[in-house]
């Protein structure tokens, strides 16, 4: 071969080589599985390092995957994720573990690094959410909170609309503290400052609230109301155990449907920028809402 020839495929090599790892970036930790899988579109078995941007799919078992981090995640069977060392995207089956998921718009937080949750993709736009250790929270690309799990909780989500302007609608006990009036939703267990003309008269009662939510802090949205109908004049305490055994026991079905035979008066969803919140299929007793009064919806102006 002639010696220029042979310089230049060294080069070539060497190029392809600087490429390939400028493409894969930064190492950020290892999958290992009894099987194989598969990273960025080549079969591997064992175990393989992962870059950031890496694409895992598993096929007939699962794979762990462990990052440099400390956070430790299963992706389960027939599954597919992107993996960053500040998040998980999944795109399509299951993931178990200490690390953020991004799955469809959504976004999942954990409390702290004691916290797991486990995130599944079902049909085409249905994400179900566990809390299987600690708090966890649940918010779309705009910063909203669409849910807070505690420990042993469930919720599913259903992405229909996205924007500023997407429609919400609430239950829960309207409360006025500091001047304020405040509405804590019973599905989503998530806290709201509810902004608009006409709601004073209503504190003390259960509510159903539309309107548009914009993100506030960390734990509380605003929401400025459009519409308000009284379901009760009086927030009981027993709706209010049946709806925290709802949203907080959906992971265990005899804790939810204990709830929600206690109390009829459960809602069944949430609606919060344009995202359906509602209990996990599995396991999750669903009770209709009942109105206590006849009280027609009142538009409140804006203040």
């Amino acid at each position: 071969m002639h010696p220029f020839s042979l310089q230049s495929l060294i080069a070539l090599n060497l190029v392809a080589q600087l490429v390939f790892g400028m493409a894969a970036g930064p190492a950020v930790g290892l999958a290992t599985a009894p099987g194989s899988f598969s990273i960025d579109h080549s079969r591997v078995a064992g175990n393989a390092t992962l870059f950031e941007g890496s694409i895992v799919e598993t096929w007939n078992t699962a794979s762990e995957l462990q990052l440099s981090t400390g956070a430790r995640m299963q992706l389960a069977a027939e599954s597919r994720g992107i993996i960053y060392r500040d998040r998980l995207v999944l795109e399509k089956g299951e993931n178990q573990g200490n690390h953020p998921v991004e799955a469809l718009s959504l976004r999942i937080r954990l409390a702290d690094a004691g916290s797991t949750a486990r995130v599944s993709l079902s049909g085409r736009n249905l994400v179900q959410v566990a809390a299987l250790n600690g708090a966890v929270k649940v918010a779309n690309g705009n910063g909203v909170v669409l849910a807070s799990l505690a420990a042993g909780s469930a919720l599913s989500f259903e992405p229909q609309e996205a924007g500023a302007a997407a429609p919400s609608t609430l239950t829960g006990c309207l409360e006025s503290a500091g001047g304020k009036l405040m509405l804590t939703d019973e599905t989503s267990s998530v806290r709201f400052e509810l902004l608009g003309g006409g709601l004073d008269r209503y504190a003390g009662s259960r509510v159903l609230v539309t309107g548009t939510v914009n993100p506030g802090s960390e734990d509380m949205n605003t929401v400025r109301v459009t519409s308000l109908r009284q379901l009760a004049k009086k927030c009981s305490t027993k709706s209010a155990a049946a709806a925290g055994a709802v949203a907080g026991g959906a992971a265990t079905g005899g804790a939810a449907a204990g709830g929600a035979a206690a109390g009829a008066a459960v809602a069944t969803k949430a609606i919060i920028a344009g995202v359906i919140v509602a209990g996990a299929a599995a396991g999750t007793a669903i009770a209709a809402v009942k109105t206590g009064d006849d009280e027609p919806a009142i538009s409140p102006s804006s203040r």
